[in-house]
């Protein structure tokens, strides 16, 4: 039976795995290479702390071998623990999930006081460099000494953001692990100009080196260089998982998605004008750019010819993707410890009995809105279940 557990690493699943283990009785270390536990959290649904979605299913994540985690530690599950830690919660229409204070600080200052008062070790500014099994035990090295424990938990998360890639400690094990790729971040673009800080309401397809990868209706953010927003964040995930060599990335928007293109021509011939033809119809920047893939001659007379032609580049789009953002506006990352050396109903090593890996420094991601912090707080759950 393990007495005493060592967590390495001091985010969403590292914080929730010292909770509740502590909550049991155990004697728990937390070591944090920041000053503070919780950085990247305090980042999270742009600072609301998006705890998790109450329509999340298995298909938003990039493997099935999560589906018996998500089966047991449900959305609900997940806001039941928020509960009993005292936290009152709120879902959107979308069915993400929200502190009621909208605020990250109000999550992850009660996960502290909790800490405080279950009597955890959190201990800050402390760089781990190596992990070492000791007979029956684990011996985990630091810029500040020497940790011995029972049992090991490897929750050092990605290096998006402002992340460390700690992932040669993992490897030093014997674990096999893929390079993190960054994901649910802005897509880089140059294809339109002049849109700067407008948002849009669109129906978005990827295709990837000529094949769809990805459709969905949603909400862009448009950048001087790069499409942003939660569309373009969920569509970022699609080229970060892709496997293979990226020889080409376009997406396809279509800018009124409630109507038919061929009601469209007719709106547009019927009641629009040849001088601004789409200026009741889409913001004026985005109409700009649309205008300008159009073929038109110089009549100031509105055709059918040419209401088909508006309403086609209405609904087909093209823009090019160079890639996604980088490591500094990315939220996650794909990629981690394989999941198949790992336990993917309690997230034990398969190579080592006593050490876990949870959160997101495993090959775990899922879109955005809710998916990743609840993985974070399932898989968390899971290895707490395992631990005896």
């Amino acid at each position: 039976m393990a007495e005493s557990i060592v967590i390495i690493g001091g985010g969403a699943s590292g914080l929730m795995c010292a909770l509740l283990l502590a909550k049991r009785g155990k004697s728990v270390t937390v070591l944090e290479k920041n000053p503070r536990v919780g950085k990247k959290l305090l980042a999270t649904g742009n600072g609301k702390c998006n705890l998790t979605n109450i329509n999340l299913a298995v298909e938003d994540y990039n493997t099935v071998l999560v589906k018996d985690i998500l089966q047991e530690f449900t959305p609900q599950r997940v806001i039941d623990e928020f509960a009993d830690m005292g936290l009152l919660t709120k879902a959107d229409a979308e069915g993400r999930v929200y502190p009621y204070s909208e605020s990250a600080n109000t999550v992850l200052n009660l996960i502290i006081r909790r800490l405080e008062e279950y009597g955890a070790r959190v201990i800050c500014d402390t760089l781990v460099e190596q992990i070492q099994p000791c007979k029956d035990k684990w011996k985990v090295i630091t810029s500040n000494g020497e940790y011995t424990a029972d049992v090991a938990v490897f929750a050092c998360g990605s290096n998006a953001t402002s992340g460390l890639d700690s992932l040669h400690l993992i490897r030093a094990l014997g674990h096999r692990a893929d390079q993190f790729r960054y994901a649910i971040a802005p897509l880089l673009c140059e294809d339109i100009k002049g849109a700067n800080g407008v948002r849009a309401k669109v129906y978005a397809t990827m295709f990837i080196n000529g094949k769809e990868a990805m459709g969905e209706r949603g909400e862009f953010l448009f950048k001087d260089d790069a499409l942003s927003g939660i569309l373009a964040f969920r569509l970022s995930s699609a080229l970060a998982r892709y496997k293979g060599k990226v020889e080409s990335c376009k997406v396809i928007i279509d800018f009124v998605p409630d109507m038919q293109e061929e009601r469209l021509a007719d709106f547009i011939y019927g009641n629009c004008s040849v001088y601004a033809p789409l200026e009741g119809i889409l913001h004026k920047a985005i109409a700009q750019n649309v205008m300008a893939r159009v073929r038109m001659d110089r009549s100031l007379i509105m055709s059918r010819e040419k209401a088909d032609g508006i309403a086609k580049a209405c609904k087909a789009y093209e823009v090019n993707i160079r890639g996604v953002g980088a490591k500094a506006n990315a939220q996650v990352a794909c990629g981690g410890v394989c999941l198949d050396e790992l336990d993917m109903t309690s997230m034990q090593s398969k190579l080592h009995r006593g050490l876990y890996c949870i959160g997101e420094s495993v090959d775990v991601d899922g879109l955005c809105g809710g998916c990743n912090l609840h993985w974070a707080w399932a898989s968390a759950m899971a290895a707490n279940k395992d631990i005896k």
